[in-house]
Protein backbone atom coordinates (compact mmCIF):
# COMPACT_ATOMS: atom_id res chain seq x y z
CA UNK A 1 0.00 0.00 0.00
CA UNK A 2 2.56 2.32 1.10
CA UNK A 3 4.45 1.89 -2.74
CA UNK A 4 1.60 2.25 -4.50
CA UNK A 5 1.34 5.87 -2.25
CA UNK A 6 4.70 6.18 -3.60
CA UNK A 7 3.89 5.95 -7.57
CA UNK A 8 0.75 7.52 -6.71
CA UNK A 9 2.93 10.58 -5.21
CA UNK A 10 5.27 10.70 -8.21
CA UNK A 11 2.77 10.22 -11.00
CA UNK A 12 1.29 13.62 -9.44
CA UNK A 13 4.37 15.42 -9.12
CA UNK A 14 4.95 14.39 -13.01
CA UNK A 15 1.60 15.87 -13.94
CA UNK A 16 1.79 19.02 -12.38
CA UNK A 17 5.45 19.22 -13.64
CA UNK A 18 4.27 19.03 -17.28
CA UNK A 19 0.59 20.70 -16.73
CA UNK A 20 3.54 24.28 -14.94
CA UNK A 21 5.74 23.54 -18.43
CA UNK A 22 2.49 23.28 -20.72
CA UNK A 23 1.23 26.30 -19.03
CA UNK A 24 5.11 28.43 -19.75
CA UNK A 25 4.75 29.59 -23.44
CA UNK A 26 8.26 28.81 -24.72
CA UNK A 27 9.91 31.42 -26.48
CA UNK A 28 10.73 30.34 -29.90
CA UNK A 29 12.60 32.06 -32.44
CA UNK A 30 13.72 31.76 -36.45
CA UNK A 31 16.95 32.61 -38.24
CA UNK A 32 17.41 32.30 -41.89
CA UNK A 33 21.36 31.33 -41.53
CA UNK A 34 21.70 31.12 -45.15
CA UNK A 35 20.67 34.84 -45.61
CA UNK A 36 22.86 35.77 -42.25
CA UNK A 37 25.67 33.74 -43.85
CA UNK A 38 25.03 35.65 -47.52
CA UNK A 39 24.98 38.79 -46.24
CA UNK A 40 27.69 39.20 -43.35
CA UNK A 41 30.37 41.53 -44.25
CA UNK A 42 32.48 39.13 -43.57
CA UNK A 43 31.56 36.40 -45.74
CA UNK A 44 31.42 38.83 -48.48
CA UNK A 45 35.08 39.65 -48.31
CA UNK A 46 35.79 36.95 -48.56
CA UNK A 47 33.67 36.30 -51.33
CA UNK A 48 35.28 38.52 -53.05
CA UNK A 49 39.21 37.90 -52.07
CA UNK A 50 38.18 34.29 -53.21
CA UNK A 51 36.96 35.83 -56.27
CA UNK A 52 40.80 37.62 -56.82
CA UNK A 53 42.34 34.94 -56.02
CA UNK A 54 40.46 32.59 -59.02
CA UNK A 55 41.14 35.39 -61.38
CA UNK A 56 44.62 35.43 -60.47
CA UNK A 57 44.70 31.95 -61.62
CA UNK A 58 42.75 32.98 -64.85
CA UNK A 59 45.10 35.94 -66.06
CA UNK A 60 48.36 33.24 -65.43
CA UNK A 61 46.48 30.55 -67.87
CA UNK A 62 45.59 33.67 -70.09
CA UNK A 63 48.92 34.28 -70.41
CA UNK A 64 50.03 31.01 -71.21
CA UNK A 65 47.11 30.66 -73.82
CA UNK A 66 48.68 33.20 -75.24
CA UNK A 67 52.24 31.66 -75.71
CA UNK A 68 50.29 28.43 -76.68
CA UNK A 69 48.91 30.86 -79.41
CA UNK A 70 52.10 31.63 -80.96
CA UNK A 71 53.59 28.49 -80.69
CA UNK A 72 50.46 27.36 -82.58
CA UNK A 73 51.40 30.39 -85.24
CA UNK A 74 54.70 29.57 -85.42
CA UNK A 75 53.57 25.52 -85.92
CA UNK A 76 51.55 26.75 -89.11
CA UNK A 77 54.10 28.67 -90.66
CA UNK A 78 56.59 25.97 -90.86
CA UNK A 79 54.16 23.53 -91.68
CA UNK A 80 53.34 26.26 -94.70
CA UNK A 81 57.31 26.21 -95.24
CA UNK A 82 57.17 22.33 -95.07
CA UNK A 83 54.58 21.87 -97.99
CA UNK A 84 56.52 23.78 -100.29
CA UNK A 85 58.01 21.64 -103.20
CA UNK A 86 60.64 24.19 -103.49
CA UNK A 87 62.31 23.53 -100.49
CA UNK A 88 65.72 21.36 -100.55
CA UNK A 89 66.31 18.05 -98.04
CA UNK A 90 68.42 20.51 -95.45
CA UNK A 91 65.74 23.02 -94.89
CA UNK A 92 63.04 20.59 -95.15
CA UNK A 93 64.49 18.44 -92.14
CA UNK A 94 65.39 21.88 -90.31
CA UNK A 95 61.93 23.03 -90.44
CA UNK A 96 60.50 19.43 -89.43
CA UNK A 97 62.80 18.72 -86.30
CA UNK A 98 61.88 23.05 -85.26
CA UNK A 99 58.17 21.94 -85.76
CA UNK A 100 58.76 18.53 -83.84
CA UNK A 101 60.61 20.85 -81.23
CA UNK A 102 58.28 23.95 -80.56
CA UNK A 103 55.24 20.95 -80.90
CA UNK A 104 56.63 19.33 -77.84
CA UNK A 105 56.66 22.33 -76.06
CA UNK A 106 53.60 23.02 -77.01
CA UNK A 107 52.15 20.22 -75.10
CA UNK A 108 54.49 19.99 -72.36
CA UNK A 109 53.47 23.42 -71.39
CA UNK A 110 49.82 22.49 -71.58
CA UNK A 111 49.54 19.86 -69.26
CA UNK A 112 51.99 22.16 -67.30
CA UNK A 113 49.67 24.47 -67.59
CA UNK A 114 46.10 22.18 -66.86
CA UNK A 115 48.54 20.80 -63.87
CA UNK A 116 49.32 23.96 -61.79
CA UNK A 117 45.61 25.71 -63.06
CA UNK A 118 44.28 22.43 -61.05
CA UNK A 119 46.48 22.20 -57.85
CA UNK A 120 46.13 26.22 -57.32
CA UNK A 121 41.69 26.30 -57.69
CA UNK A 122 42.09 23.28 -55.46
CA UNK A 123 44.59 25.27 -52.96
CA UNK A 124 41.63 28.13 -53.29
CA UNK A 125 38.66 25.98 -53.19
CA UNK A 126 40.25 24.13 -49.42
CA UNK A 127 40.95 27.38 -47.89
CA UNK A 128 37.54 28.71 -48.94
CA UNK A 129 35.93 25.97 -47.36
CA UNK A 130 38.23 26.45 -43.89
CA UNK A 131 37.28 30.20 -43.95
CA UNK A 132 33.81 29.65 -45.25
CA UNK A 133 33.30 26.89 -41.96
CA UNK A 134 35.10 29.19 -39.77
CA UNK A 135 32.47 31.98 -40.62
CA UNK A 136 29.40 29.59 -39.94
CA UNK A 137 31.12 28.75 -37.03
CA UNK A 138 31.04 32.28 -36.05
CA UNK A 139 27.51 33.18 -37.11
CA UNK A 140 26.46 29.94 -35.10
CA UNK A 141 28.35 30.93 -31.86
CA UNK A 142 26.59 34.96 -32.85
CA UNK A 143 23.31 33.18 -32.63
CA UNK A 144 23.82 31.37 -29.47
CA UNK A 145 24.94 34.39 -27.79
CA UNK A 146 22.15 37.04 -29.13
CA UNK A 147 19.83 33.75 -27.90
CA UNK A 148 20.92 33.41 -24.54
CA UNK A 149 20.73 37.52 -24.08
CA UNK A 150 17.31 37.55 -24.91
CA UNK A 151 15.95 34.68 -23.27
CA UNK A 152 15.08 32.45 -26.34
CA UNK A 153 13.98 28.52 -25.51
CA UNK A 154 14.47 27.50 -29.13
CA UNK A 155 16.14 29.16 -32.01
CA UNK A 156 15.36 27.03 -35.56
CA UNK A 157 17.45 27.56 -38.72
CA UNK A 158 14.26 28.49 -41.45
CA UNK A 159 16.61 27.97 -44.56
CA UNK A 160 17.00 23.96 -43.49
CA UNK A 161 15.48 21.95 -45.89
CA UNK A 162 15.35 18.34 -46.09
CA UNK A 163 16.75 15.88 -48.69
CA UNK A 164 13.21 17.04 -51.18
CA UNK A 165 14.71 20.43 -50.92
CA UNK A 166 12.13 21.50 -48.05
CA UNK A 167 11.53 23.38 -45.40
CA UNK A 168 11.75 20.90 -42.34
CA UNK A 169 9.24 23.98 -40.75
CA UNK A 170 5.75 24.03 -42.28
CA UNK A 171 4.57 26.14 -39.51
CA UNK A 172 5.73 27.80 -36.51
CA UNK A 173 3.24 29.22 -34.31
CA UNK A 174 4.20 32.22 -32.47
CA UNK A 175 8.01 32.32 -33.34
CA UNK A 176 9.91 35.35 -33.55
CA UNK A 177 11.68 35.97 -36.88
CA UNK A 178 15.37 37.51 -35.65
CA UNK A 179 17.02 37.26 -39.22
CA UNK A 180 17.20 41.10 -39.26
CA UNK A 181 17.93 41.73 -35.97
CA UNK A 182 21.39 38.97 -36.12
CA UNK A 183 22.34 41.01 -39.32
CA UNK A 184 22.29 43.61 -37.36
CA UNK A 185 24.50 42.47 -34.85
CA UNK A 186 26.71 40.85 -37.27
CA UNK A 187 27.21 43.52 -39.60
CA UNK A 188 27.80 46.27 -37.02
CA UNK A 189 31.99 45.81 -36.95
CA UNK A 190 31.64 46.34 -40.93
CA UNK A 191 34.39 48.52 -42.65
CA UNK A 192 32.68 51.60 -43.97
CA UNK A 193 33.20 50.61 -47.63
CA UNK A 194 31.80 47.13 -47.30
CA UNK A 195 28.38 48.26 -45.34
CA UNK A 196 27.73 50.81 -48.49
Amino acid sequence: MRELKQIYLILLVGVVAVSTAIAEKPNIGMVDMQKLFAQYYRSEMAQQQFNQDYAGIQKKVNQQVEVINEMISQLKSLDEKLKSELLDENLKQKYSQEFQLIDQQRKMLIEEMKRVEYEEKKEVARRKSASMQGIMSEIRAKVVSFAEKHEYDFVFDKSGKNTNQISFFIYLKDATDITASMLKELNKLAPAAASE
